[in-house]
């Protein structure tokens, strides 16, 4: 994983992009996955709903972390899916 801080200056919204670990919390759990963003003011602007961790947690092993990079990493300007698509869902439905 590359950098995990959280940039919000305009010259930051112009470099390439970063990963950074996400987590949804939906109340009776989380969701884990890494997102492609120029900064992590540009992820929660879109996403308000989502944590940007500045690190992985204890509990995530480097295993963990492969899994969750394999089954859900996605770009700020894709189409959503997995976990966010269950986000959008759930900011639909309240």
């Amino acid at each position: 994983m590359t950098d995990l801080s959280s940039g919000d200056s305009e010259a930051d919204l112009k470099r390439a992009k970063k990963e950074f670990l996400i987590v949804y919390d939906y109340g009776t759990g989380g969701l884990w996955g890494v997102i492609r963003a120029r900064s992590a003011k540009e992820i929660l602007a879109k996403y308000p709903e989502l944590g940007v961790e500045s690190e992985r947690p204890e509990w995530m092993t480097d295993a963990v972390f492969a899994d969750v990079r394999r089954a859900e990493t996605h770009d700020i300007d894709d189409q959503p899916d997995g976990l966010l698509k269950a986000l959008l869902a759930d900011r639909r439905r309240n």
